[in-house]
């Protein structure tokens, strides 16, 4: 039994831009980087990974289910259990402290009592002192941080992560990745980086490279 499988996957934009994808299989808690430059179809693997995006060809089974057959309304609800994305620029709701957009978060992906795991994860990620400030007063470490809050604090089986390294100096780089690992170490999940940041290749024994 496979968490996450893909099958010829392909996708195309136009003629000139078509993507063949390598078939991926991860056993539960296993994790994986898929490391490439530029333009070579990373962000898109992300996106099909991640549900935003349908293949052209091939299937992606996430938990036993293929996802690529799912209604739009029951893949919303499926990303919104089961997959957490962390974008290369933190996507948080302006107009919300770092405490409500996480309470937002969870409230999409339906999980009720909250506060529990919101006051955990601000203390797991060194966000407690700015709970109740905006996204635009955060530092970039802290944005950072916020995004990695937003992306695991419903326990998603799969976390994504796109870049979530290249703008950050050496020592950060090591504790966002640090951070990542452990995160879907307590939620058992399965964790995928994509990204053409060289520097970690040694902290992951599963490497793909497009």
């Amino acid at each position: 039994f496979f968490m996450l499988k893909t099958v010829d996957v392909a996708f195309s934009y136009t003629k000139e831009s078509s993507f063949n994808f390598p078939n991926i299989k991860l056993s539960s808690s296993e994790s994986l980087l898929i490391l490439g430059k530029s333009g070579i179809g990373k962000t898109t693997l992300l996106h099909l990974l991640a549900g935003i995006l349908n293949p052209e060809n091939g299937n992606i089974f996430i938990n036993d289910i293929n996802i690529t057959s799912l209604s739009n309304k029951k893949l919303d609800a499926f990303r919104g259990k089961h997959i957490g994305i962390i974008f290369q620029n933190t996507i948080a709701v302006s107009s919300l402290t770092v405490y409500e957009n996480l309470q937002a978060r969870l409230y999409f992906s339906g999980i009720s009592n909250q506060k529990e795991a919101i006051v955990s994860i601000l203390d797991q990620l060194d966000l407690v002192s700015v709970k109740n400030q905006k996204p635009n007063t955060l530092s970039t470490g802290q944005l950072q941080r916020l995004g990695i809050a937003l992306g695991v604090i419903h326990n998603p089986d799969i976390i994504l992560a796109d870049e979530p390294t290249s703008s950050l100096d050496d020592e950060n780089c090591e504790l966002v990745i640090d951070l990542l690992k452990s995160q879907a170490k307590k939620s058992d999940a399965n964790l995928i980086i994509i990204t053409h940041d060289q520097r970690i290749k040694n902290s992951f024994t599963n490497t793909i490279v497009l």
